[in-house]
């Protein structure tokens, strides 16, 4: 154990510069903590907006009743069956965009942030610069990074509707059973693969402004060839995550706990103080998982910046946080033309 974390010393010591860079980062665009609030608040808006809409879809056709029972059923044409999926789709796709829209966003300050620092002064990443990159230059963009999530979604609950109706029907013996646990299970992974390279796409998206396609292929070679530097930052950021969330959850729950057994009128009021610590525990957790999701993505972007800052040897750009600066310095003084760039 030792020997190998001897032999991979450099590549954690750059996982602890990233999280501390992603941390500054936070610290000095406190506003960026307010992008998932907003597009949840949007999410949620148009999803009471697509429950009404459906609900008129839903009315649309001829009214049907069962005898003399006050009970009704509404039939359907096959338009309305079109319109129903049609629907569906929509709703799928525009809480994916909504949701690209904001990693972009996130990505786009923080890149922002990364290639203005120095060591004499902090960096400045612009939320309504990201966001006006997103509307005027990557729009398209995002929506079909979007749209792969929303198809691999649907085949996803397709496959899982299916899967449910045979279960159901008895049809299902053991290796059926195994075969669609396996296809379940690949499924899922297939998933989880498109949301972790989209994520990654959307930070190359900002940083090199190209077209979809292509920010997946650079981002995905850029893991391929610095594979031990992203796990070792994904180690990181997720035990930091973890850690925090249990610690606001833990916190929010104990002064809960600790106010309703020793303020006299609530100890009087309430049977048991259990529920209310419960969801006082719950209520921080998700709450510090919505805002520490910011510092993952961050963390990403960040280490995407600085790999493309050493790869060119660092003469794109003078500009990067004091933090990472030692492990860069070097590439920089023996690239060509450094000279040039910093007179």
């Amino acid at each position: 154990i030792l020997l190998i974390i001897f032999c991979i010393c450099s590549d954690i010591q750059l996982g602890v510069a990233i999280v501390e860079a992603a941390a500054m980062f936070t610290f000095s665009n406190c506003t960026v903590l307010f992008v998932p609030i907003v597009m949840i608040i949007l999410t949620c808006g148009y999803i009471v907006y697509w429950i009404a809409c459906t609900i008129y879809v839903y009315s649309i056709g001829d009214i049907t009743q069962y005898g003399g029972t006050p009970f009704a059923s509404v039939e359907w044409e096959t338009a309305t069956h079109n319109l129903w999926y049609y629907q569906l789709v929509a709703l799928v796709w525009i809480v994916a965009f909504l949701l690209a829209v904001e990693q972009f966003i996130i990505a786009a300050t923080a890149v922002q942030w990364y290639f203005s620092s120095s060591s004499d002064q902090g960096g400045s990443g612009s939320i309504c610069k990201s966001l006006w990159w997103a509307v005027r230059y990557h729009m398209g963009t995002l929506a079909f990074g979007s749209l792969i999530v929303t198809i691999v979604t649907l085949v996803r609950f397709i496959f899982e509707y299916m899967k449910k109706k045979v279960e159901e029907g008895g049809a299902a013996n053991k290796c059926t059973k195994c075969l669609l646990a396996c296809g379940s299970c690949c499924l899922k992974c297939i998933g989880e693969f498109i949301l972790w390279i989209t994520k990654n796409a959307y930070v190359q998206v900002a940083i090199r402004s190209v077209c979809f396609c292509s920010a997946a292929r650079y981002s995905f070679r850029l893991i391929l060839r610095n594979i031990g530097r992203f796990t070792m930052v994904n180690v990181f950021v997720g035990v930091f995550t973890v850690f925090g969330k249990l610690l606001v959850g833990l916190a929010n729950a104990f002064i809960c706990w600790f106010i309703l057994n020793n303020w006299k009128e609530m100890k009087e009021n309430i049977y048991s103080s259990l529920m209310p610590t419960i969801a006082c525990f719950v209520i921080g957790y998700i709450l510090t998982d919505i805002l520490l999701s910011v510092y993952d993505l961050a963390a990403a972007a960040i280490l995407q910046s600085f790999l493309i800052d050493e790869e060119t040897g660092g003469v794109r750009g003078k500009n990067r946080p004091y933090c990472l600066e030692g492990f860069i310095s070097n590439l920089m003084e023996s690239a060509p033309g450094y000279e040039k760039y910093s007179s």
